[in-house]
């Protein structure tokens, strides 16, 4: 069951149309092979042990438009609307990459879920881009529907501009309800007080799909002309290639909207981050298997209202002990911090003292303890079973120079300034203020966006954590439904002159007697 709240996570309620839309059964579908979890589960054991990235999905090569699928209407206001609808019986979410996308500019593109009660935002002419592909984010269903509306004059080149080529069927990760998985218990959320001094760097970092499949992490980093050029890096084992880097999908400020306690069941369980902000495509600028770096450009600057920041970087040959942010297993963005980083030829060698890593969180970014990036996860066994070491990428030092291609430098120092660090950006420089987290007062200092995403309340620029108050606890509810009543007195008769620690004592006296009955005729009513 998908509740409200994942909905809201994860896609937007479906407007109302001008026709009433068709039943589901009368929509024409494609229905993909079903999943054969056995069998995925053995192949995926084999990817980790070849180093390969995370797979989440199975892709299927389709040929599908609206001139030789769908069904198409004639709505009251004379404009046309294409729907068709893509199926798997078992899977746990659907993307779709259109390897042709040329939207005319009366066009309105919506992806929904089973129900057609939510969806991905509209796609227009403005998702037109030069490599003429689009991917789409996640739509946490088995069965979505691509519905497009277009006014009778485009409906031609509509027809000639839209194909899918690959339906992807989701069965890990990115996912609703209780199946949605999370990553292991030791590691450390982002909205954490661990992580409070790494706000400037933390919204850099998101989880990417490649080719409708496969998923790492990676990071926007900073140039010298400092002007939010997109360039993110990642690892190239990730498969960031020049025939892929079009089908990108990162998704931005994925975190849970709270702390959840690092070794506690709640922290290795489902999260409840949004992916709700998203950017779509690239174009691969430069690749190096040696020290496994990839920097691609994105195909557009993320929306402002995410508050994405730029990290910086360090060429120096040696890292003082900073943090990797990254997102394992496709969860919620975590923070960790290693205890020693050394370097070893073209790797940092890191050991963790708080978190760890996982599958999925290839590509993350190294920080040294000034809070620049010096390299990119390649690697590595650590888990939060065991001690050992994971090994990212010297690609700040080792592949600074070179051909453009292969190396960082003409792409983060464009104006030739031969620097050796650059701090991290933040465009517009937006104030930080208390975010509040939850009911116990927890609090933050970060951006407004980046605690909205996270669920918080946020108390206004230059707000200190002392507006984050607790909410007044219920001493005299002592069954903890609510409500102080008869069935709080009942409790209290049933624990009457216990000398030990109960919650019948709710004058905290340490004895059960006529007082806690006082406490509870004055506490009476709902709490």
């Amino acid at each position: 069951m998908i509740t409200a709240t994942l909905i809201s996570a994860l896609c937007i309620a479906t407007p109302a149309q001008l026709n009433e839309r068709l039943p589901k059964d009368a929509i024409p579908a494609y229905a993909v092979d079903a999943l054969d979890y056995a069998l995925l589960d053995v192949e995926d054991e084999n990817r980790v042990k070849a180093g390969l990235p995370m797979r989440f999905a199975i892709s299927t090569n389709v040929s599908i438009t609206p001139a030789s699928h769908g069904i198409w209407e004639r709505l009251e206001n004379g404009q046309y609307r294409w729907t068709y609808r893509v199926t798997c019986e078992n899977s746990m979410s659907m993307n779709l990459g259109f390897g042709r996308y040329s939207m005319p500019i009366s066009g309105t593109m919506v992806i929904m879920n089973r129900d057609i009660n939510c969806h991905i935002r509209p796609f227009t002419s403005a998702d037109n881009k030069d490599h003429g592909e689009l991917w789409t984010p996640i739509i946490p269903s088995n069965n979505a529907t691509i519905e497009i509306v277009v006014d009778a004059v485009d409906k031609r080149a509509l027809l000639r501009g839209i194909e899918i080529t690959s339906i992807n069927a989701g069965y890990r990760g990115f996912k609703n309800g209780e199946d949605r998985g999370g990553s292991g218990s030791c590691n450390i959320d982002v909205v954490c007080s661990q992580g409070n001094n790494w706000w400037d760097e933390i919204p850099s970092v998101g989880v990417y799909t490649l080719n409708g499949y496969l998923t790492c992490t990676g990071a926007l980093i900073n140039n010298t002309a400092q002007d939010g050029t997109p360039y993110f890096l990642t690892a190239n084992h990730c498969g960031v290639t020049s025939s892929s880097d079009s089908s990108i999908v990162v998704y931005w400020n994925h975190q849970n909207s709270y702390c959840r306690a690092p070794g506690s069941g709640d922290s290795g369980g489902n999260g409840n981050g949004s992916f709700s902000q998203f950017t779509s495509g690239s174009t691969m600028r430069a690749t190096r298997s040696y020290t496994d770096f990839t920097l691609t450009e994105l195909s557009s600057t993320p929306n402002s209202s995410y508050e994405v920041s730029y990290s910086g970087w360090s060429r120096a040959s040696s890292a003082s002990v900073g943090a990797g942010i990254h997102h394992p297993s496709t969860a919620e963005k975590r923070i960790s911090f290693p205890d020693y980083i050394s370097a070893s030829g073209e790797y940092w060698n890191v050991n963790w003292s708080e978190g760890t890593t996982e599958p999925g969180s290839s590509g993350s970014p190294l920080y040294d303890g000034n809070h620049r990036i010096v390299g990119q996860l390649c690697c590595g066994s650590a888990a939060c079973g065991n001690d050992s070491n994971d090994y990212y990428g010297r690609s700040m030092y080792n592949s600074w120079t070179g051909s453009s291609g292969s190396s960082l430098g003409s792409w983060l120092d464009p104006l030739g300034t031969g620097q050796t660090t650059l701090d991290t950006y933040n465009p517009g420089a937006l104030p930080i203020g208390a975010c509040c987290i939850g009911t116990s007062g927890s609090c933050i200092q970060i951006r407004e966006a980046n605690c909205l995403a996270g669920g918080g309340t946020w108390m206004g620029a230059d707000s200190d954590c002392t507006l984050c108050e607790p909410e007044p606890t219920c001493e005299s509810d002592i069954n903890g439904d609510g409500y102080t009543n008869v069935s709080d007195l009942l409790g209290i008769v049933s624990e009457w002159g216990n000398n030990g620690s109960s919650p019948a004592d709710v004058n905290g006296d340490g004895y059960v007697g006529v007082a806690d009955i006082l406490a509870v005729i004055e506490g009476w009513g709902p709490c």
